[in-house]
């Protein structure tokens, strides 16, 4: 989950190409999420997050920070 306030944040978008604020582009894009093989719930996204993050050097409370969000997320809210 990356958050809105970061610089890297960039909005996703829908199939007709408008904004969507809710989720970056990493994970929504042209109104589809990104990885649906592999990504199927929100144990799975920290999981993925968490491996890219300590890839790029981030230490183990950042890391649990950044994804403990994750399974509020609408995304897996959806009822």
């Amino acid at each position: 989950m990356m958050p809105k306030e970061s610089t890297m944040f960039k909005a996703s978008t829908e199939k007709d190409g408008t904004l969507n604020t809710n989720y970056c582009n990493y994970c929504y894009s042209f109104g589809e999420f990104s990885m649906p093989d592999t990504i199927k719930t929100a144990k799975d996204m920290q999981e993925m997050v968490k491996t890219q993050l300590k890839k790029q050097g981030v230490g183990k409370v950042k890391r649990w920070f950044y994804t403990i969000g994750i399974p509020k997320l609408e995304r897996w809210n959806k009822n």
